[in-house]
């Protein structure tokens, strides 16, 4: 059923697992966090909605009435993550999750959920049927989607500056992000009625903007997240009508997204709004503190970043997924057992701070498990002939079946590190294309084979590849140079930048002298900073007296509250 083309495939979360690392640990903390939930205090809304007996605590905050705005990001995240970690347990829970709420759901499919509610169901319920083998999932699917048919307003008003949701009059909050798991159900069952449905959501007078050009006039400063996320539904609609224009409009948004919307970090939205490309992404600086939505944005950007891979090959759109890792979920705060929740990124010029959203439960509380859990599907795609590693995460990956399986183990402490080592495991030797990612950042990238050194093509952004016959044991040791550089924040402000160690953002703090970093340019850097140890961690030179010494490290080490900088203005001079 589905026309659009794909070059590569995921693992689809099967296949691939975390070795020991920051990115294992931070799995293994969301899983004892999630699965801790009680289930009656997850279901307690809705039985109480539906007059059933409501054992278990109210949750508070977003989830005060009923989880509907999370549950089925629950579904989804708990489904998506046992299937990769083989975690039976987190698989029944979901299960156990679904069983309870279906006993709430009357015989008309009435959910009583707003169209921002009902999407995520939608999603949770494709997820539940095709990751935790749920048979009834997708059949309770298309009750609530013919319910929702007969009841959901389709005034369907774009987004304005005035309307920045565009769920005027109705509340269809968020109505254009719809289509996406609407087509996926409809791919994985032929039920055509999904994609009825899903047809009618389809955002045109946004999506058109990006039709014929990446560089559109007139975007208006709507919704960030939700606007980006719509993207994967103009994904999803390329997959099922072949449509190239489709296709088109996501590659033009994401690269007008990474040129205009994002900070170095690869968050995007203060105000949680899109910014007009006249230098408001600067000056964003000066005083919100709410300058991305971090696990939301991070969700967004891994699925646009993972179609336009899958469709076009391209490894240009891995540098998202990278920045993303790092910088955005890989540094967030880490979602609590009791509903708070890591939220924004702050950037500010005064220092900005990590801290926890002000109310339990928000959003970022349901994609913080899906876009953990999506660090499984990021790392290796494939295609027929060929293995691909796109993210330099220590990990295994087994690609293939019974006496054709390949196993590559990953073992690398990069971006601490630029060298990744792969060992291969397999029955029989076998010829196929090895690639890997060049991070548009890189420059030099090397590949030794066995101790013998590759020729290779490894131009920033592409694929480098490596086809042979390849053996049990073999070796390959790649180096991904890294160098210290400043990124601007935006075009208008070429003075105002971020400093990154390859893919990673530095942060600057100190126990008590919080004063700025000092530079005319870029340089001043190697005067100004002294690399410690062999990551990516600087001290800043003593050019003047100091109480303490200063040091830059990754954002991603930042604790709670710590007070750090990420922006400096070039030249500026301190008062004292």
């Amino acid at each position: 059923m589905a026309k659009g083309s794909c070059e590569l495939n995921t693992f689809d979360y099967r296949g691939v697992r975390l070795l020991p690392s920051m990115f294992q640990e931070q799995v293994a903390r969301t899983r004892e966090v999630y699965i801790s939930i009680p289930n009656d205090d997850i279901l307690k809304g809705f039985r109480r909605q539906a007059g059933l007996p409501a054992p278990g605590k109210d949750m508070g905050g977003w989830a005060a009435r009923s989880s509907a705005g999370i549950f089925g990001q629950l579904l989804s995240g708990m489904a998506r993550l046992a299937l990769a970690t083989g975690d039976s347990a987190l698989r029944e829970k979901a299960l156990a999750l679904f069983d309870g709420w279906v006993e709430t759901v009357p015989p008309d499919g009435n959910v009583g959920m707003s169209l921002y509610a009902w999407e995520k169901l939608a999603c949770g319920l494709v997820d539940l049927h095709v990751y935790a083998e749920c048979d009834a999932a997708l059949p309770l699917l298309d009750r609530v989607t013919q319910w929702a048919s007969r009841t959901f307003d389709r005034s369907r008003h774009p987004a304005d500056e005035f309307d920045f949701w565009g769920e005027r009059p109705a509340e269809t909050h968020e109505w254009y992000t719809l289509p996406e798991n609407l087509y996926r159900a409809y791919l994985t069952s032929g039920n055509i009625g999904f994609k009825e449905f899903a047809d009618i959501w389809r955002y045109e007078h946004f999506w058109s903007r990006f039709a014929e050009t990446a560089e559109p006039n007139g975007v208006p400063p709507v919704h960030a997240y939700s606007h980006v996320n719509t993207l994967s539904s103009t994904a999803m609609t390329y997959a099922v009508t072949g449509d190239r224009r489709y296709l088109t409009v996501c590659e033009n948004a994401y690269d007008y997204i990474r040129r205009t919307q994002c900070y170095a970090t690869g968050g995007f939205g203060p105000d949680e709004r899109l910014m007009p490309p006249d230098g408001s992404l600067g000056r964003s600086l000066e005083l919100l503190g709410d300058h991305a939505e971090i696990p939301c944005g991070s969700w967004a950007g891994f699925k646009l970043s993972r179609y336009l891979m899958t469709f076009t090959g391209k490894a240009r759109f891995g540098d998202w997924i990278e920045t993303l890792l790092y910088n955005a979920i890989g540094a967030a705060l880490p979602t609590q057992a009791d509903g708070r929740t890591y939220y924004y990124g702050d950037y500010r010029l005064s220092t900005g701070a990590k801290y926890y959203y002000w109310q339990a439960w928000p959003c970022c509380s349901g994609t913080y498990l899906q876009a953990t859990a999506a660090y499984h599907d990021l790392i290796y795609f494939k295609a027929p002939g060929a293995l691909y590693v796109n993210l330099y995460v220590p990990s295994e990956v087994v690609w293939g079946e019974g006496q054709d399986a390949i196993v590559v183990r990953q073992e690398t402490r990069y971006p601490e590190s630029d060298a990744i080592n792969l060992q291969l495991y397999m029955l029989r030797p076998a010829r196929f294309v090895l690639r890997f990612r060049v991070p548009g950042c890189s420059k030099g990238a090397s590949a030794i084979v066995n101790g013998e050194r590759t020729e290779l093509c490894a131009e920033p952004g592409s694929w480098a590849s490596i086809e042979r016959e390849w053996r049990s044991g073999d070796h390959v040791a790649i180096r991904i140079p890294m160098e210290l550089r400043l990124v601007p924040v935006d075009a208008q402000h070429p003075h105002r930048a971020a400093l990154m160690h390859g893919p990673v953002v530095l942060a600057m703090h100190e126990a008590c002298c919080r004063r700025p970093l000092l530079m005319e340019s870029a340089d001043d850097l190697p005067n100004r900073l002294i690399q410690v140890g062999p990551g990516p961690r600087y001290r800043v030179a003593d050019t003047q007296p100091e109480r303490h010494a200063r040091f830059l490290e990754p954002l991603y080490a930042m604790q709670e509250g710590w007070p750090y900088w990420v922006y400096f203005d070039l030249g500026a001079r301190w008062l004292y």
